[in-house]
């Protein structure tokens, strides 16, 4: 896009803007955006956008740590590997845990 270093297109998420949950995605997202700062985790707005798209279509391999056993936060894949008709993800818990896992690709969609 010519003049437009953001990266945003035209859209329209009104019925998704409705729910309290989008907000609180958002935020998120900023909070994400603003840690990555303090780490000194440098993105391009195109590697950033990316990354949101990737982290999102992993939401349905979200997987629970067999360590702290925290129900209310799944976690997502931080890599995932395809091959063969399979999906090994990689995770790491907020407690610090890490794993794999292997999803068929066949699985369900999200939505």
């Amino acid at each position: 896009m010519t003049n437009n270093p953001a990266n945003v297109r035209p859209f329209d998420l009104t019925p998704l803007a409705e729910l309290p949950e989008y907000n609180q995605a958002a935020h998120a997202l900023n909070k994400l955006v603003h840690a990555m700062t303090r780490a000194d985790i440098a993105m391009t707005q195109t590697e950033w956008l990316t990354a949101v798209r990737d982290m999102t279509a992993g939401i349905p391999f979200t997987d629970m740590c067999n360590h702290c056993r925290n129900l209310d936060l799944p976690t997502a894949p931080a890599k995932a590997e395809i091959k063969d008709g399979w999906l090994t993800g990689y995770y790491i818990c907020h407690c610090g845990y890490r794993w794999t896992c292997g999803w068929s690709t066949r699985s369900p969609e999200y939505f």
